[in-house]
């Protein structure tokens, strides 16, 4: 159900207006809308909130790079469904007096962190320099050493594929006055050292460059390359040190996580009153606010305002063709439908809420897919413990919800096609029949129940048109459908799998009439809106056409009996491999259980996930492809939105709790 809303208008003295503000977050249930200022521009302004915005985020962004900081060297084991806490409003309000302390905090572990990466960086430096010294290791040179006042002495590398005999003898041969010598080798270079009479270096260089050498050097390094690494590795040592003595000064200041958490809350409340803020206007006296309100709620959130404010507050109900936001307000098997449907589209102000029709669908058809009974009753146990033992958020509640009405569809027919974890012998007590033997059977159950699901569609358009008042409208476009579309349905009869042609022949009969009957009255009343005669024959002429998406929309339903036999005969086929191997009893019994827990839960997995969107599915486009306009934007009203805590009042008291569409 579309809950009722009621628009309200504010009119206050601006150096009330942030208190007001305030007032309305906790309230939690009034919309703050734009208001349209283009005619008063010169003597109305919205406030200028936008540095203050800025500034938040920043500091957000710094508590969010803290709190990661402390999750990942101070780690909490956080339950299975990650739920808020609950925070009393008294502990809320006494971390924010004490704010500076908390913000020490967060700046402690950001400066921690800070040098944790830089310690993680020069670590990494010195690494890598640890690894281009190493093939030098057996050099006793120091390497800051660059020759005498006539000898130039480098170091250096050339290519492996060089024969080193060949480049030493004709370096010896050309260069008298030079010598060099090879410190090591390895599957790339020669790692070598030269010495050159300062006379000769030009042209001995140009002789090793043309053999691919290449001068290394050591910038910044004295002493020898032993003399370095140890060094090096002493540096690694205390880096090692100091990053556990920071990790720990870290894991000290975690003591403050909940405070710090505390804090984000305040400020993310605090942008979105910011937000609203924006959205109101003012002159240098007074302010204007427009929103909307739950109807339930609107007279005493007028009472509330007026008795604590100077402030004058209307209230009234939208006009007839005016779009106001839109919040659910379902129960029961509705509610569970709601996360399916917000996955598509919110439903239009104007239209009715179709999940009181749309979830019991969506679960028989689930139901039918996922088809074995087994697998059912693990999907409604897990489904029903997760509800019963974890404080759940709304969403993940609805959804979980969803998950056990599925699974008690999915056992009912279990219980009709003797489907259970897919054992054969207890196919033979199948209360109706066995989908895996009787396919064709199935099949025209499965379209007989797509007809049902598009009809209901049909069905819903003309609920919203007559709620509409368009009455004829509902008669030309659903009732004249509903005539066409059946006398085809009648006449296609005797081609259904499993249907005897001989015990349809009046229904075909009745068919051809109503096709008839039916197409005449499409071509009369379909082409309606357009302006001559011969446009309003050839719109009603092309609506025949429509037949076939109708027609095509039904055999989508197939998927029903592709999916349930899939889920049944693979589970089938993983119980039989299970016991077919000629192994010794001990082992044998091993191997099978192995083979049943992990078959049964991929197929478990695979056909759940398959169902929930093969169900999306049919809902999506066939159901809602008939009716179901959408697009209306949700109820998102000035509220305390938290991320990590929940507010609890000390006297257990709630005000006016909102859940949002």
């Amino acid at each position: 159900m579309i809950v009722k809303m009621n628009k309200i208008t504010l009119l206050g003295m601006d150096y009330q207006r942030e208190e007001l503000t305030k007032t309305l977050m906790e309230l939690g249930v009034v919309e703050v809308s734009e208001v349209i200022t283009d005619d008063y521009s010169e003597i109305i302004e919205n406030p200028d909130v936008q540095a203050e915005i800025s500034r938040i985020d920043a500091e957000l962004s710094n508590i969010d790079s803290s709190l990661e900081c402390l999750g990942k060297y101070s780690p909490v084991k956080k339950p299975l469904f990650k739920n808020r806490r609950d925070v009393l409003v008294s502990e809320f309000k006494n971390v924010i007096k004490n704010s500076d302390k908390v913000w020490n905090s967060v700046k402690e572990v950001l400066k921690n962190e800070e040098h944790l990466v830089g310690l993680k960086s020069e670590e990494n430096r010195l690494n890598n320099l640890l690894m281009s010294l190493f093939p030098w290791k057996d050099l006793n040179a120091p390497l800051e050493y660059t020759g005498t006042q006539k000898t130039v002495f480098q170091y250096g590398t050339m290519p492996s594929i060089i024969d080193w005999d060949s480049i030493q003898s004709e370096l010896s041969e050309k260069f008298p006055n030079a010598y060099i010598e090879r410190v090591n080798m390895d599957k790339d270079q020669h790692y070598l050292y030269l010495i050159v009479h300062k006379e000769i270096e030009q042209e001995c260089l140009s002789y090793l460059q043309s053999h691919g050498y290449n001068r290394v050097t050591f910038s910044g390094l004295t002493g020898t390359v032993a003399v370095n690494i140890e060094r090096i590795n002493k540096r690694v040592r205390e880096i090692s040190e100091e990053r556990e003595n920071t990790v720990e000064r870290i894991k000290d200041i975690s003591a403050d996580r909940n405070a710090i958490e505390i804090l984000y809350d305040w400020l993310l409340m605090e942008k979105g009153r910011l937000e609203a803020t924006e959205r109101i206007i003012k002159t240098k006296k007074v302010f204007l606010v427009t929103g909307w309100v739950p109807e339930r709620y609107a007279l005493e959130v007028k009472k509330i305002l007026e008795e604590k404010y100077i402030v004058s507050v209307e209230v009234e109900e939208p006009a007839e063709d005016e779009e106001f936001p839109i919040l659910l307000e379902n129960r029961g098997i509705a509610e569970a439908g709601e996360p399916v449907m917000q996955m598509y589209s919110l439903p239009h102000s104007r239209e009715i809420d179709p999940n009181t029709v749309m979830a019991p669908f969506f679960i028989i058809f689930f139901g039918l897919m996922f088809s074995d009974g087994g697998y059912g009753l693990i999907l409604s146990l897990l489904s029903g413990i997760i509800l019963w033992r974890f404080e759940l958020e709304d969403s993940m509640r609805k959804f979980m919800k969803l998950m056990f009405y599925c699974g008690i569809s999915t056992m009912f027919w279990g219980l009709m096609f003797g489907g259970w974890f897919g054992i054969s012998a207890l196919v033979r007590y199948a209360v109706w029949f066995d989908m895996v033997s009787e396919p064709e059977k199935m099949l025209s159950w499965a379209l007989l129940f797509g007809v049902i699901h598009i009809y209901t569609g049909f069905a819903l358009k003309a609920a919203n048109l007559i709620r509409d008042r368009k009455y004829l409208d509902a008669l030309f476009d659903v009732g004249f459908v509903y005539v066409f579309y059946t006398g085809a349905v009648f006449c296609l009869l005797p081609y259904i799998p499993a249907v005897n042609p001989d015990k349809v022949v009046s229904l075909v009969n009745i068919g051809k009439y109503m096709l008839i009957i039916g197409g005449v009255l499409l071509v009369l009343t379909q082409g309606r809106d357009k302006k001559n005669i011969f446009s309003k024959l050839m719109g009603g002429l092309s609506s025949l056409y429509d037949v076939v998406g109708f027609l095509s929309d039904v055999l989508s339903y197939s998927r029903l009996l592709a999916l349930g036999l899939a889920t049944g005969i693979i589970a089938s086929i993983i119980n039989e491999i299970s016991f077919m191997f000629d192994f010794p009893i001990v082992l044998k019994i091993i191997l099978a259980v192995a083979i049943l827990i992990v078959g049964h839960t991929v197929n478990f997995g695979i056909n759940a996930l398959g169902a929930y969107v093969h169900s999306c599915r049919l809902q999506y486009l066939e159901f809602f492809g008939k009716f179901y306009t959408g697009g209306g934007q949700a109820f998102s009203p000035l509220k305390i939105n938290t991320k990590y805590t929940k507010l609890k009042s000390d006297a257990e008291q709630e005000i006016m709790p909102v859940q949002t569409a």
